[in-house]
């Protein structure tokens, strides 16, 4: 798998998201590349507003070029999950988180250049470090790493908000340990 197949898979879900109206944003692996050091990543992820007409609208939408099923749309929508896609081409997965973990999450999302040539709707910086926080507490290593690059990375970021909401979702202690790390002068 490479980047263009990465470029060709996120494509082609922004082009289905958007011609169906459809709100979201691009958060995980690529958000934390974005705001911080890059990394390799093996899907795409996708935080999505979806109910069960879109959902159904967008199985129609993605199954000619990805594997996706209709019954795990509707479940991850009545219970505001995971479901997922592949890309039959590159064999890249789409992962669509329904609802937004953090409150207003969607409506902070900031319009970003991902891929030469090729802007989408990106989470965040302060809601990528809240929500790999999140992920942190329920033991993903792979966050704690993510979140230092972000934490080291020079674009600025409204760092007490994120101080403020990790206190918030019970996460201030994984914040203060991670910014000591990455050598900042926490006050949270």
């Amino acid at each position: 798998m490479s980047d263009l197949d990465l470029r060709q898979t996120v494509e082609r879900v922004v082009s289905a998201l958007e011609a169906l109206g459809v709100r979201f944003h691009i958060t995980g692996g690529l958000a934390s590349s974005y705001y911080g050091e890059p990394r390799t990543t093996r899907d795409a992820d996708f935080v999505v507003r979806l109910g069960h007409s879109e959902g159904t609208k967008l199985v129609t939408a993605l199954s000619r070029e990805f594997l996706i099923e209709a019954e795990a749309v509707r479940q991850a929508i009545a219970s505001r999950g995971l479901f997922q896609a592949l890309d039959q081409d590159t064999l890249m997965k789409a992962d669509f988180h329904v609802g937004e973990r953090i409150e207003g999450e969607l409506d902070r999302s900031v319009v970003h250049e991902l891929f030469e040539g090729f802007s989408a709707p990106l989470v965040s910086k302060e809601d990528a470090i809240l929500s790999k926080l999140i992920w942190v507490q329920e033991g993903s290593d792979r966050s704690r790493t993510d979140i230092l690059g972000m934490l080291l990375d020079p674009t600025p970021f409204d760092l007490g908000w994120v101080r403020t909401q990790a206190r918030v979702v019970g996460c201030g202690a994984i914040l203060s340990e991670l910014e000591n790390q990455a050598g900042l002068e926490g006050d949270g």
